[in-house]
């Protein structure tokens, strides 16, 4: 199964991310892992990642230079850039909760339009593409001067980007493709990168290789950053709880300010997908489900964040520090589809000049492979938090500009929040309760909590006045459905 480009990292005024579309097909996406699968592909409701049983990952890596300047200088030779790609592996690989292991297989294979050796043409790119679709190789590329992309017709900004070009059946990632643009590292071409920043970047598209997508913790931080316009001097309490796998790049690099290379919620969700023995002896399990006011009705695509209970007596804040995060629903697709308009936007002649053979452009009776239907995971989340600490439970919206190649969580665009209040779970949770109200979830090695369940305030009935018998349900109803919220607490 071949699958769209992953976000790549895009310098600018302000860090963004973009998605590069290398393919025609765009897959659904979850909080915290990147493809979930369904009944129809994968395993329902579980996330695809590389088999644990077949480490190491075999990677290539491309035989030409990793940067040059525009005159052709090189800066980085090849054996410089590959150490430097074994070193940025090995980020992931370091981690104690996790098994995931590397292996250079050498050279990139010869394919049809690609001899071997440096890959510095759009041809060349496409046909070693092509081959990682094909799940042959899981290619390395050096675009050494920025000229591949340049041909690709992507923006030069873009720092970087992966593909998980084929998933298995069975829920595996087969093969994946990791390009790096060298002219940030060039000396010349601008802007610059210094190597800690452009490490950061590529890291953050490793850990799309290894099947994880975005997350959005300390959200504020980016705001206000823009809201001011000063950016690359952030926060320490904040950055230090701000994932590597946040959507855009907007801080100076974390190594550069004395944190670790991977925030407690990369730690947490590489831990979660490949787990190493001392996992379970180090992690425990909050989740639960977030509703609608009426307190049935699941709502997905809320970030629901785990944080650490701030220590008074230290001079951090662990509550910005220490957090992990996941989307509600986010084993549940985001594209089920339906067959009301499942032939649309006709065209002519069927089977020819890109037309399909069915004459219609799009069909989306099927709605995406990708995703559970199973209704059971629609407003769920569980989140892997270190134990041993207490944690409070925070729902948020998804940032509404996080959507298509920067999104997180699987409803791309994300919706607002219903109801609009940012909130807190709290031992009285109802619809009416005191969104800053807060309680603390103590955790034990290996524990699993269940039922920590919000209830949003503020959304509007399932019914409105301008439905048959709204009025009377609005009436009638809605006290009784408050009233056995307050009898079900008191009991």
């Amino acid at each position: 199964m071949k699958q769209c480009s992953r976000p790549a990292i895009r310098l600018g005024s302000v860090s963004v991310v973009v998605v590069v579309l290398i393919c025609s097909s765009l897959g659904a996406y979850a909080g915290g892992p990147l493809f979930v699968g369904s009944t129809s592909f994968g395993v329902d409701g579980q996330p695809f990642t590389w088999d644990p049983t077949a480490m190491p990952i075999q990677y290539r890596v491309d035989g030409g230079a990793m940067s040059v300047t525009p005159t052709g200088q090189t800066i980085i030779n090849n054996t410089a850039g590959l150490t430097r790609v074994q070193s940025m592996f090995q980020t992931w690989q370091g981690v104690p909760t996790a098994t995931i292991s590397f292996k250079n297989a050498g050279p990139l294979l010869a394919v049809s339009g690609f001899s071997g050796g440096d890959v510095n043409t759009a041809a060349k790119f496409n046909a070693v593409f092509g081959s990682c679709q094909s799940g042959n190789q899981s290619p390395i590329i050096f675009d050494a001067s920025g000229g591949i992309i340049a041909q690709l017709g992507i923006d030069p900004l873009v720092i970087g980007f992966s593909s998980q070009c084929k998933l298995s059946s069975n829920g595996y990632i087969v093969s994946d493709l990791i390009l790096l643009n060298g002219a940030f590292q060039n000396g010349v071409t601008q802007p610059q990168l210094t190597p800690n920043q452009f490490n950061q970047a590529i890291i953050h598209e490793m850990g799309h290789f290894l099947g994880l997508d975005h997350s959005q913790i300390n959200l504020n931080l980016f705001t206000t950053a823009v809201n001011s316009g000063q950016f690359g001097n952030c926060n320490l309490d904040e950055l230090a709880g701000l994932p590597l796998m946040f959507p855009v790049s907007f801080c100076q690099a974390r190594v550069d300010a004395g944190l670790p290379q991977l925030a407690p919620d990369d730690l947490a969700w590489i831990s979660k997908l490949y787990p190493s023995s001392s996992y379970s002896t180090s992690y425990a399990t909050i989740s639960g489900s977030i509703f609608f006011s009426d307190s049935k009705t699941p709502t997905q695509g809320i970030n629901v964040i785990a944080r650490e209970v701030d220590n008074s007596n230290t001079t951090q804040n662990e509550s910005f520090r220490l957090a992990v995060s996941a989307v509600s629903g986010y084993r549940f697709t985001g594209n089920p589809g339906q067959n009301v308009t499942s032939n649309y936007l006709a065209c002519s002649p069927p089977g020819q000049q890109g037309c399909p053979s069915s004459g219609f452009y799009d069909n989306n009776s099927g709605g995406s492979q990708f995703g559970s239907r199973n209704v059971a995971y629609y407003g769920t989340y569980d989140i892997p938090v270190l134990a041993g600490s207490s944690y409070t439970i925070q729902v948020e919206s998804v940032f509404s500009q996080f959507s298509g190649g920067s999104g997180v969580g699987p409803l791309r665009p994300p919706i607002p929040l219903p109801g609009g209040i940012p909130e807190f779970w709290n031992k009285q949770e109802s619809s009416y309760d005191d969104p800053t109200a807060s309680d603390s979830i103590p955790t034990t090695p290996g524990q699993a909590i269940t039922g920590v369940d919000v209830i949003l305030n503020g959304t509007n009935p399932i019914f409105d006045q301008y439905e048959d018998g709204a009025r009377l349900w609005k009436d009638q109803n809605i006290w009784e459905g408050e009233g056995r919220t307050r009898a079900s607490e008191e009991a």
